[in-house]
């Protein structure tokens, strides 16, 4: 262990540090909580505008994750009579844990917006009298070919014969926001991992493990009831704010954030005296 993550880890035994590092003096509109509960609840049908709280349920320091490893195997044999079996077993991980710097569990309170509304009509037409030059022109945006490809078709005419109707659902506009209406809770996970130094491709190479870990390792649903499911924990990389100053920083604290953000992640700059 270095000397930035024990002094993190001591700073972060005050409950008031550690909702600073969530919710930082500097950011009002609580966009570092956005972004992380963003990368476990894909908001494909609701838009979070106002984030009301944010908070702490239990704290944990190094903790290990070791995910299984999964073994496949297959038995046959043909005499004297044909038998065929297959398994596949989990056994517990040989290869040494991965460690979570710091482990919050949180309840997050906001206020969110429907983004789609109800099926509101369903609607049909006949698309069986189209020679296959007119569906061409029609759905020039459709790649005709790939579409029978994936249809399991071999020729227009079959397409026609097992799709014959084109089907229109129209959704009703989306509720106006209600900013008086309850928040919404949502329990996040947040795994924080310090880092002493900004070497980019490493910290990358060491969040997309531990994230792919425990993963395997915590079962979770598919979606909830406003998009899918994304991860079982918001990952937070923590970097020494002085790494910005020097002469041989990669990039702004910008660049590094959107790079993060492109996988998936959360990056904070912190001081450290």
């Amino acid at each position: 262990m270095n000397g930035f993550a024990d002094r993190l880890m001591l700073r972060y035994l005050e409950p008031a540090q550690v909702a600073s590092l969530l919710v930082p003096p500097d950011d009002p509109d609580r966009h570092r909580v956005r972004s992380l509960l963003a990368a476990v609840y894909e908001p494909s049908l609701l838009e979070v505008r106002f984030v009301d709280a944010v908070r702490v349920t239990a704290t944990q320091f190094q903790v290990p994750v070791s995910p299984p490893v999964t073994v496949r195997g297959s038995w046959e044999k043909l005499l004297p009579d044909a038998a065929h079996a297959r398994a596949t077993v989990d056994i517990p991980a040989v290869a040494p844990p991965y460690w979570i710097d710091l482990g919050l569990d949180t309840v997050v309170t906001a206020r969110v917006v429907l983004t789609s509304g109800a099926l509101d009509a369903l609607g049909s037409e006949d698309l069986s009298g189209l020679t296959e030059e007119e569906f061409a022109a029609r759905f020039d945006f459709l790649d005709l070919a790939e579409l029978m490809r994936r249809a399991r078709v071999a020729d227009y005419a079959e397409l026609q014969a097992q799709f014959p109707r084109l089907y229109r659902l129209h959704y009703a506009e989306p509720p106006p926001f209600d900013p008086g209406a309850p928040g919404r809770t949502y329990r996040l996970r947040v795994s924080v991992l310090f880092f002493p130094d900004l070497d980019l491709g490493a910290a990358l190479r060491r969040l997309v493990q531990c994230r792919q870990a425990l993963d395997d390792t915590r079962p979770r649903p598919d979606e909830y009831d406003g998009g899918a499911l994304l991860a079982a924990s918001a990952w937070l990389a923590v970097f020494p704010a002085a790494t910005l100053a020097s002469d041989t920083a990669p990039g702004t604290e910008k660049q590094v954030s959107d790079l993060l953000a492109a996988a998936g992640f959360v990056a904070a700059f912190e001081d450290v005296a």
